[in-house]
């Protein structure tokens, strides 16, 4: 019966370690594809940390696996008594089960049997997650003769360099210059006046192949699975005449993030020629930035670059001379060790208020009008409230896992060239936006390029702008409304005290 009952065991095992993390959440698709879009790298620094739950699996399932195997050599039968009182106990725990299941449907209009009932729900999204894998592997096929038919509205003798900087894992609420008690972002706080600061910024998912292909793509604007037949935002500048690169410090794991990066002139994941033990510092990418832009080849270029930023092992993220808050060496991932893991937290994001100081000094030596804009795919929970949540991609999302910055640096060239432009960011920076909309449509925007799916109503620098109910991607592809995905009223409470709509 063991080994007949496998796949239920195999799920009961993986919930336990997602009760440790979250408290809560059935097993989404997200994480069954989590599981084959995740590197050895985050893999090897995750489980490291959370040996509680990995001895206990490793203890009940593996003692059971053991004891079965001993059973069937043996050839043990199990007492006809004892089976009888078994079958008893089923059918009673089943009764009971299926009055619940009835009383839930009765009270909840929200309830659903695929999504609420384990193992149903389990199964049903291992089912779900294989398909999307299957979709995703056949998307050269089927995007292959997508185009944007883009076209750009300037000369192409006018010079300008846009870059994409798209974090990992960082929250706003650990940003000094999002108000957090901590001058995390010394940086970015003293070249604030050449920065449109968005302070209403919520991210539409919590997982990094969800977030990070709605920012490289248009499909925050349709439907989700739009996906798989859509190039991403490296081929619409591409098409515009710009010279494309991508530069990524994450291991490529066979999601939409390879494939969208993929389409640039030049594409890069600078851990491909590392082990999985090498710790790789984003600066790496700035060293790709400063050299592409000192070897254009034309006079107009795009840039994307994907950072490993706040992602945990927190300590691993930045140098050892930016370990500016401490004690920060990591040593469990239990919340007694808060005070620990939000000081590493905090001295990445300091680190990366340094990075994006370089990006722009970088850009300031050239000779052309220049934008960056940086956002993150997700925020994170640390323990923050009685929920004891830690890290992020939980099925149910939280406010600390929604809230990210978004800020647009440019250059006083660009602002001097394109000053309605420059003024109708700022304008923009206290409406509430979600960052997986307004990316690509802005960017496009910033650049002069006309291209099917640009909507000028989701750009923040057009006046069309407009705002619209925000939405959240749910585990199974659906938008829904933030007060429809299960925040509790603790997260309410968070939106109210940082002044931020809701929903």
């Amino acid at each position: 019966m063991f080994w007949w009952l496998f796949l239920f065991i195999f799920i009961d095992a993986f919930q336990i370690v997602l009760l440790h993390l979250f408290g809560e959440s059935p097993i989404a698709v997200d994480m069954f594809l989590n599981v084959v879009t995740t590197n050895a790298t985050e893999v090897n620094e995750l489980l490291g940390n959370l040996i509680p739950a990995v001895l206990f699996v490793f203890v009940i399932y593996g003692g059971g696996i053991a004891l079965s195997i001993c059973s069937i050599k043996n050839q043990s039968i199990i007492a006809l008594k004892f089976r009888q009182s078994v079958r008893h106990i089923t059918l009673t725990g089943l009764l009971i089960s299926g009055i619940l299941v009835v009383t839930n449907y009765s009270i909840d209009k929200r309830f659903e049997l695929l999504d609420d009932v384990f193992p149903v729900n389990g199964c049903y999204n291992l089912y779900l997650s294989f398909g999307r894998y299957a979709d995703g592997a056949n998307y050269h096929n089927t995007s292959s003769g997508f185009t944007y038919s883009a076209y750009s509205t300037r000369p192409d003798s006018v010079p300008e360099v846009y870059v994409m900087v798209i974090g990992e894992t960082m929250r706003a609420t650990n940003m000094g210059i999002y108000g957090y008690h901590r001058n995390t972002t010394p940086m970015l706080n003293k070249m604030s006046s050449d920065l449109a600061i968005f302070s209403d910024a919520l991210t539409m998912s919590n997982t990094t192949h969800k977030s990070v292909p709605m920012l490289m793509s248009p499909i925050a604007s349709e439907q989700f699975d739009s996906l798989y037949t859509q190039r991403g935002i490296l081929t619409a500048f591409k098409e515009a005449g710009f010279e494309t690169s991508f530069y990524s410090n994450q291991r490529r794991n066979g999601s939409f993030i390879d494939f969208l990066g993929s389409e640039a002139n030049d594409a890069v994941f600078v851990k491909d020629s590392v082990s999985i033990v090498d710790n790789v510092s984003d600066s790496t990418l700035l060293v790709l930035l400063n050299k592409k832009i000192h070897n254009l080849k034309s006079k107009k270029l795009f840039v994307i670059l994907h950072c490993y930023g706040s992602h945990f092992n927190y300590s691993d993220r930045y140098p050892e001379e930016y370990a500016f808050y401490k004690p920060c060496t990591v040593v469990s991932a239990d919340k007694e060790y808060r005070n620990i893991l939000i000081n590493a937290y905090d001295n990445t994001v300091r680190y990366t208020d340094y990075l994006l100081w370089r990006i722009t000094k970088a850009l300031e030596g050239i000779d052309a009008p220049s934008v960056m804009l940086y956002t993150s795919d997700h925020g994170e929970d640390i323990y923050d409230d009685y929920r004891n949540r830690f890290l992020h991609a939980s099925p149910t999302p939280t406010f600390n896992q929604l809230r990210v910055p978004f800020l647009i640096w440019t250059s006083k060239q660009y602002q001097n060239k394109y000053p309605e432009l420059w003024t109708t960011l700022q304008s923009n920076c206290k409406k509430p936006i979600s960052t997986s909309l307004v990316a690509f449509h802005t960017l496009l925007d910033m650049g002069g390029i006309n291209a099917k799916y640009f909507c000028p109503e989701h750009s923040l620098c057009n006046k069309s702008f407009t705002v619209t109910k925000r939405l959240y991607v749910t585990d199974h592809n659906d938008y829904k409304p933030l007060d429809d995905v299960g925040l509790r009223q603790v997260d309410i409470q968070q939106f109210k005290q940082n002044n931020l709509r809701f929903p």
